[in-house]
């Protein structure tokens, strides 16, 4: 490390360590949690018990400044919130429930302990609210960005897993929530960075952040959606399922190539917060681009035959039909009625736009 940042150098990794099993010190209120681990944070590896005739499912994801996230606008705290949470969508969208991570963190010299502390402090907060544990990691210097790596075991019943190639033709297409206003959020967030770097004033400058502050938050501190786990337990079945991480067009062609199906959806069944509406008419875009192409929702996106939804209708108002499974061909029929294909689109990694048509 160099003379500008000596304070990780100076309490050295064990130390590091220490203050981070303190702020993971957590009691989900799931005592099954703790009954099944037998060794977590402090050995060389965690050991736990399978839960009894459940099957494991495990995931992993990667955030890396510049690329994920930005420390302009991004607290430490929301980002190990937002790294949990991109796990533990991952594990729902399997059906599951989520059950044992770690963590592995890239530091550069820029970073503080007391910014450690809080990044791990979010993602303490999310277990706790989604009742799983941190069990173990790795933390090393970067040369680079921050880098940070989450791995997650979650379980569910083996008859309960749902894939993405379970969708058939004449299914409803279903999604939760609203779509768009992570993206939406993240527009605002651009901006405002924007107008900070040009101020001359930088001292006083106050972003415009307040008129904007579900999309803000849709985009910071995204929910995961283990109650529409529970919801399914109660005997409802559905086909395919899928998280919406990189944009409805992309994980509704992902659904279609995995069940070798197509799928007709109506631009105007799709649901939009009227935020996210405000937003895309401030910047001269369309809030349904943003819905179908922007990505980091967390919500679901499934389908379920009609008999099969009318169950689910009586347990909550928060799922929205916007269409149905086909044999073939992927449609977006838009407000005006007409039918054109749907562009694949969303979020890829390795190319530098994340709306793309």
């Amino acid at each position: 490390m160099t003379s500008e940042n000596k304070e990780l150098e100076q309490i050295g990794e064990f130390e590091l360590i220490r203050r981070i099993s303190s702020v993971l010190d957590i009691i989900p209120d799931d005592p099954p949690l703790f009954t099944n681990l037998i060794k977590g944070i402090s050995d060389d590896a965690a050991v736990f018990r399978p839960s009894p005739e459940k099957v494991q499912l495990f995931t992993t994801d990667a955030f890396v400044e510049g690329i994920h996230f930005d420390l302009t606008f991004t607290s430490l705290k929301h980002l190990g919130w937002k790294a949990m949470i991109a796990n533990i969508s991952d594990i729902i969208a399997m059906n599951g429930i989520p059950r044992y991570a770690t963590i592995a963190i890239s530091i550069p010299n820029k970073i503080f302990p007391h910014m450690v502390e809080e990044l791990y402090q979010g993602a303490a907060n999310a277990c706790r609210k989604y009742s799983c544990l941190i069990v173990g990691g790795d933390t090393t210097a970067s040369i680079g960005g921050l880098i940070i790596s989450v791995a997650l075991i979650g379980e569910t019943e083996e008859q309960n897993v749902r894939y993405r190639n379970g969708a058939k033709p004449g299914e409803l297409i279903c999604v939760t929530g609203h779509l768009g206003s992570s993206i939406a959020g993240l527009k605002i967030l651009e901006r405002e960075k924007k107008k900070y770097e040009a101020s001359p004033d930088k001292s006083n400058f106050k972003p415009a952040l307040e008129p904007y502050k579900l999309a803000l938050e849709k985009h910071l501190m995204p929910k995961a959606r283990l109650d529409m786990v529970q919801i399914f337990k109660k005997n409802i079945n559905i086909g395919a399922l899928i998280d919406i991480s990189d944009g409805l067009a992309s994980e509704l062609h992902h659904i279609c190539e995995e069940s070798n199906v197509g799928a007709k959806i109506y631009e105007h069944n799709i649901p939009i917060e009227t935020i996210t509406g405000i937003i895309a008419q401030e910047f001269l875009e369309q809030p349904t681009d943003y819905a179908l192409y922007g990505g980091e929702e967390y919500e679901l996106l499934f389908t379920i035959s009609d008999k099969e939804y009318e169950k689910i209708a009586t347990l909550t108002d928060d799922v929205t039909i916007i269409g149905r499974v086909t044999e073939k061909d992927v449609i977006l029929v838009q407000e005006n009625g007409e039918e054109s294909p749907l562009p694949w689109g969303g979020y890829d990694h390795f190319k530098s736009k994340r709306i793309s048509k």
